[in-house]
């Protein structure tokens, strides 16, 4: 059923902040429901229907809730700005027969088995690896990968969460037993184990895909790649010159795996691994990255990432001009630390800085920091540099002038 005067969208999304410029965008369908959990349905106080389930990852529950929206209102569209909605979104796409990315090749972009399977039946480079239904099973996945080491990980779930390096067998028996691993054992997700990697560099490739074809992508690097990420230091992305060696591998490789996953039409985020010589294919998501990398994008190429994932979503041809500036853009992510928060930087802390061209804060005084993840940032700056060796002092610079003071919550 599909309401052509009141065109309806359905926004499926959790802990991933939609921006509110795109919430704004959404008045441009008749009406617009939203299906989330309780946690966050304070994001959405402006839409009169939110539709609440215990999880995403509940099929069944997401899907009645859509089916009631189906039933009272039609569903012109479904948006899932989130990992953990992609799976999902796709889904009710494919169960009411709306456009869009269906239920197999979301699931092919969210599941990191079905997605390892397809990019090597197609021949693209990807680590070994195996899945396991829990991590008791871990230990024999380790002897028979044979590595020396291993990334442990849910088969579906985004950035690092509940993602460990394990690096003998001995670890491999202790992992299922400790405390920090509790949200691995508690997703109810078969268990990624991969051949660990010595990485020397990681990089992004973000794109928009239409009518089968890469419309724009780009490519960028982590500052350090996220899994050697440490609490309480800088973390971020650079943008890469079309002119580097890199660009153009990383592009070809971004084309391959869009067309050996299926996608017809989307936004991508895609993760290499550079290992000596070679690229690896780390993950691919389709939909926007995230930690900033979209105004990185916007900033370095003019794509506004977030409206070409809404047009796509809404089965619309994205506009995408892009225009590179010849500067390069450098993102900054300055460190979190858990507790009261008692100072912290602003962006008059940075005014006065030439090459930032803008701060995103995301703590105050007063905030209570509890746990976090690592990347997670209390200050976001933005950057223009003339010379991307100018990244090293301006980072310097910047922690110099960075403050986050905090006390134990509760002292």
């Amino acid at each position: 059923m599909m309401s052509t005067d009141r065109p309806h969208a359905i926004v499926v999304n959790a802990a991933k902040t939609y921006p509110p410029r795109e919430l704004a965008r959404l008045n441009e369908f008749g009406t617009v429901s939203v299906i989330t959990m309780p946690a966050f349905a304070h994001r959405y106080r402006e839409i009169e229907d939110v539709r609440l389930v215990d999880s995403l990852y509940h099929f069944d529950q997401v899907r009645e809730a859509a089916r009631a929206v189906y039933e009272e209102r039609g569903i012109d569209c479904v948006i899932s700005p989130a990992e953990r909605s992609v799976p999902v979104a796709g889904l009710i796409r494919t169960w009411f027969g709306v456009p869009g990315i269906g239920f197999d090749t979301a699931m092919r972009f969210s599941n990191k088995h079905l997605m390892k399977q397809a990019l090597r039946a197609d021949g693209l480079p990807v680590t070994d690896w195996m899945a396991v239904p829990t991590l008791s099973h871990l230990p024999a996945a380790f002897d028979e990968l044979g590595s020396g080491a291993v990334v442990v990980k849910p088969v579906f779930g985004g950035g690092s969460q509940n993602t460990f390096v394990v690096r003998t067998r001995e670890e491999a028996v202790a992992l299922a037993g400790k405390e920090e691993a509790a949200g691995l054992r508690a997703s109810g997700f078969p268990v990624i184990v991969e051949r660990y990697v010595e990485i020397d560099t990681e990089y992004h490739c973000d794109g928009v895909t239409h009518e089968g074809k890469v419309l724009f992508s780009g490519v960028s690097r982590y500052l350090v790649p996220p899994l050697q990420e440490q609490y309480g230091a800088v973390a971020g992305s650079i943008a890469l010159s079309p002119t580097s060696p890199e660009y153009a591998r990383i592009q070809e490789l971004h084309l391959r795996v869009v067309e050996a996953l299926g996608l017809d039409s989307g936004v991508t985020h895609l993760e290499v691994l550079g290992t000596g010589d070679d690229l690896l294919i780390g993950e691919i998501a389709c939909r926007p990255g995230g930690d900033g990398v979209t105004d990185l994008v916007r900033l370095q190429h003019g794509v506004d990432l977030w409206r070409a994932f809404t047009d796509t979503s809404a089965g619309r041809a994205p506009h995408v001009d892009p225009v590179t500036d010849p500067r390069t853009v450098l993102l900054v992510d300055l460190p979190m630390r858990s507790g009261v928060v008692t100072a912290v930087s602003t962006a008059q802390s940075f005014a006065d800085l030439p090459q930032v061209v803008d701060v995103e804060e995301f703590v105050s005084v007063g905030d209570t920091i509890r746990d976090f993840r690592r990347g997670t940032a209390a200050v976001r700056v933005f950057a223009l540099l003339d010379d991307p060796a100018e990244a090293p002092g301006l980072m310097d610079r910047l922690m110099d002038r960075f403050i986050l003071q905090t006390r134990p919550s509760g002292s």
